[in-house]
């Protein structure tokens, strides 16, 4: 340990010789304060080589932006096992915070992580706010980041993660629009006049409540139409360019089986009518049951079915993630419990209390009916 300027310190210590080069390994870090600050960094440092944290193959890992770069490096490579769509999601979030411009005119990804602090964060969040990013967006941006800082500390690239300490955005929550039975069953005749295959994949949607990309994952193994249920195991989605289209394990990497209704059991039957008329033998158990393809050897693309909906339902204002709030709804303000309803959705208990308690279900109804004047 050894001063540089005044209040400025370098640490440094010493690591074994690389095992293929022997080639001498140093690692050290700029601390800015007092004497007794330098000296809990260097405590720090040799805390992280005694436990292996410090980056064995060499990086160059110094920046923000860097540091970002190295967590979505770990994703795509399968080291850090995130779903398609979030490493799509998460890299457009990494760009969006390296480049958006802080008060005193830095970018955010060039600011050096040694001296990261959660002020820097703060800004950060402040200035997304100041470009017309919504909270959502910013928690989500945090989330990036913020697993991004923990990586890096755990590379022993920095000793503390400072975006633990700063505040982010309060979450807006909103009431979902739930569509009633009516609007439901309106619109799900509408379309099948025009998209038989379509209005069988909505109904399967508002009988079931299963997200969208579940319901494209499915295959003939999974439909037992004599047990009137559904396993649900997988999801498909959109990995972007370069990957894809895959068929993954669901949202919460969980699976659940889930009753049929008599109008699923149709949309189901109605499929694999289909598929024998085209080609005269039924669906084999590999065969997706709303294909991409004829043959159904694929899966539907997500996006190419957002748009298909949007040009079929017309006026209307319930979308595909509508039907989910729709069954959602419906079995609460029935009475069941939210234990009951969470496992058919696939959601968290918490989670379903946090967008549906806002409901006015028999509960509340039968609480305020002792009020009665």
């Amino acid at each position: 340990m050894f001063p540089v300027a005044d209040r400025v310190w370098r640490v440094d210590i010493e690591l074994p010789r690389d095992s293929v080069t022997g080639r001498r390994r140093r690692v050290s870090r700029t601390v800015r304060g007092s004497k007794e600050d330098a000296e809990l960094a260097l405590a720090r440092l040799k805390l992280a080589g005694h436990q292996k944290r410090l980056p064995s193959g060499g990086t160059n890992a110094r920046s923000v932006a860097a540091a970002l770069d190295l967590y979505l490096q770990a994703a795509e490579s399968g080291s850090l096992e995130l779903a398609p769509t979030t490493v799509l999601t998460s890299r457009y979030a990494a760009g969006i915070m390296s480049v958006m411009e802080l008060p005193d005119g830095r970018r955010f990804g060039s600011i050096v992580l040694s001296r990261l602090t959660w002020q820097h964060i703060e800004d950060l969040y402040g200035a997304m706010r100041a470009s017309g990013r919504g909270p959502d967006w910013i928690r989500r941006c945090a989330t990036v980041l913020t697993r991004s800082l923990d990586l890096a500390r755990k590379r022993g690239l920095i000793d503390t993660n400072p975006s633990r300490d700063a505040v982010r955005p309060k979450s807006v929550r909103k009431k979902p629009y739930s569509p009633s039975d009516a609007e439901v069953k309106a619109l799900l005749k509408d379309v099948a006049s025009r998209d038989e295959e379509l209005a069988n994949l909505a109904t399967v949607l508002a009988s079931t409540g299963m997200r969208v990309g579940e319901v494209l994952g499915l295959q003939w193994s999974d439909v037992n139409l004599s047990a009137a249920e559904v396993h649900v195991g997988a999801a498909v989605a959109d990995g972007g360019p370069g990957v894809g289209i895959v068929r993954k394990a669901t949202k919460r990497s969980d699976w659940r089986d889930v009753p049929l209704t008599g109008a699923a059991i149709s949309a189901f039957e109605h499929q694999a009518e289909q598929h024998t008329t085209l080609f005269g033998d039924a669906p084999g158990a590999r065969t997706y049951v709303f294909g991409g393809s004829r043959d159904g050897a694929d899966p539907m693309r997500p996006d190419g079915l957002s748009h298909r909906w949007l040009a079929a339902r017309g006026n209307s204002p319930i979308t595909l993630l509508g039907f989910r709030h729709y069954v959602a709804t419906a079995m609460l303000d029935a009475g069941e419990s939210y234990r009951t309803v969470a496992d058919i959705l696939g959601n968290s208990e918490v989670t379903l209390r946090l967008h549906y308690d806002g409901r006015t279900g028999i509960e509340k109804r039968k609480a305020v009916s002792v009020l009665e004047l």
